[in-house]
């Protein structure tokens, strides 16, 4: 049955107000807070308070060779240097090193064999500090991806742990693992249970569950895989967060790396840590990255907002608008794609106010990560989807997957990093259209009440003039961020402003400030 059209009077202001702010409702600022609070030789001092909320866009690099995820960083410190002058005339404020310590290549070199040094032929951990202070200097803030959740099988430290084991000695590197006599042991649990249907962990049983290692002479617990020559599964064992000793040497993991002077983590699905608990995380993990101060802390795969609540994280994975909290959702759509591909834009405010405001409201940020060059193959359709990003305030990220933004890419970027209003702590209203089901309209207001912006989007394939409705905003007009075009508004308030746009265009707009402010 066809959805019945609800007809308005002009004259009725339908603006839907969606709260975005950076502290929580009870002022709480984020975790961590926007100040350094260990001061070193880093230069962590010369990023902007709370960096990561007023950051643009952060691009995934490696310090590895020829993996598929990062673009490659070079460790010689002049490379580097001339690299991050690049990032930084790209529209990037920010750089995540992905897995940093010593590993092999499951995951893109998750498969850590040593969590104390990076891979010693990229060089010493006194190079990376160096590589850290020079991103520092350009005013380039440097988070790493950290596994805590599990070992290479090649690791000394697991070869160690199974010898011990075999030889009943209840040591605390065999306590850091998981152990059974017997394959139909019950499975222990983890936050990824909310999320998993059976029959995904039946599809991965090569690798996920109770193993079998001649070395320890016992069954270990796996969740992940590295890939043998033969192209067959190696199962890699797991981490017990059940026990105070890996808890212990986790928190000293997550300790050394704060120490080289890093702006904080992102750490590899805590989704799946056996018996880890939220106290767990806050005292292992959050606490101890928030005692740093001006620090991202974010939990990859974490989908609800207990993760912020309860685990003290000031960050999540944005999953393309889409993620239902609390439903198991292997690849969620991503809501931008599908709107744009749909010539209809209807659904970005719902789902925005579904799943991403209610992070917002907690004074989260929103990691949103951008289009793969692999889908998104219309360089117009990709500059909307960005446009899109930027206007709703999250921190846009690019790996290897997305290539390197173009030119009018990397405008968009400086502009929101520029405008308070597109920052991840402004609040945010719908704007009525003359056709919502085609074109999207939002007002974004910075939250010291310093500016607002309109971004104006067209999601038709030809040029389009879109009526907006700013009948409940007092401006006597709008300044083009571009091409700084003054649009005065008619002296009939209720009269919808006309703004010109191009096949798949939009535009952002200073809203001018009314005579009596």
């Amino acid at each position: 049955m066809p959805k019945q059209r609800i007809r308005r009077s002009p004259a009725i202001v339908l603006l839907t107000l969606v709260f975005a702010s950076g502290a929580a409702a009870d002022g709480r600022q984020p975790n961590g807070g926007c100040d350094v609070l260990k001061k070193d030789d880093s230069m962590r001092s010369l990023l902007p308070p709370c960096w990561y909320q007023k950051a643009a866009a952060l691009k995934i690099t490696t310090l590895k060779k020829n993996l598929r995820y990062g673009h490659e960083l070079s460790t010689n410190p002049n490379d580097f240097s001339l690299q991050i002058d690049e990032i930084k005339a790209q529209g990037f404020q920010a750089i995540e090193i992905f897995a940093p310590a010593e590993g092999l290549r499951a995951y893109n070199g998750l498969d850590t064999k040593n969590f104390y040094r990076i891979d010693p032929e990229l060089g010493t951990m006194d190079d990376f500090r160096l590589l850290v202070r020079i991103a520092h200097s350009k005013g380039i803030a440097a988070v790493i991806f950290l596994n805590v959740g599990y070992f290479s099988v090649e690791a000394p430290d697991w070869l160690e742990a199974c010898r011990d084991k075999k030889a009943g000695r209840v040591t605390d590197k065999v306590q850091w693992f998981l152990w059974s006599d017997k394959p139909d042991a019950p499975w222990p649990p983890t936050q990824d249970d909310t999320y998993y249907s059976q029959a995904a962990k039946d599809r991965e049983k090569d690798y996920w569950g109770w193993k079998y290692s001649e070395l320890a002479g016992s069954y270990f617990w796996a969740r992940w895989k590295a890939t043998a020559p033969d192209r067959s599964a190696i199962p890699l064992p797991q981490m017990n967060w059940g026990a105070i000793e890996w808890r212990n040497e986790a928190e000293r993991i997550v300790r050394y790396w704060m120490d080289t002077g890093i702006d904080g983590m992102l750490i590899d699905a805590p989704t799946c840590y056996p018996y880890q608990t939220w106290m767990h995380n806050r005292q292992h993990i959050t606490n101890v990255v928030a005692s740093y101060g001006n620090v991202l802390i974010e939990p990859e795969g974490g989908k609800g907002t207990a993760w912020i609540t309860e685990g003290g994280y000031n960050a999540v994975h944005d999953y393309g608008l889409s993620y239902v909290p609390d439903t198991y959702q292997s690849k969620p759509p991503d809501v931008i794609t599908q709107s744009v591909n749909a010539g209809n834009p209807r659904a970005i405010e719902m789902n925005l106010r579904a799943y991403r405001d209610h992070f917002a409201e907690l004074g989260a940020v929103l990691y949103g990560k951008g289009f793969s060059i692999r889908t998104a193959t219309d360089p117009v359709k990709r500059r909307l989807q960005y446009a899109v990003l930027a206007g709703i305030g999250d921190l846009i990220v690019m790996g290897k997957d997305q290539g390197n933004p173009g030119a009018e890419e990397s405008r968009i970027f400086h502009m929101k990093q520029m405008h308070p209003a597109l920052h991840s702590t402004a609040s945010r209203v719908r704007l009525r259209t003359d056709s919502d089901e085609q074109y999207y309209a939002i007002l974004k207001t910075a939250q010291n009440g310093s500016e607002r912006v309109v971004a104006v989007y067209n999601f038709q394939s030809s040029p389009r003039t879109v009526k907006v409705d700013l009948s409940g905003v007092d401006t006597p007009g709008l300044v083009d961020l571009e091409s700084s075009e003054v649009k005065k508004r008619a002296e009939n308030f209720t009269v919808p402003m006309e703004i010109d746009l191009p096949a798949y265009g939009y535009r952002f707009f200073n809203v001018l400030p009314p005579a009596d402010r």
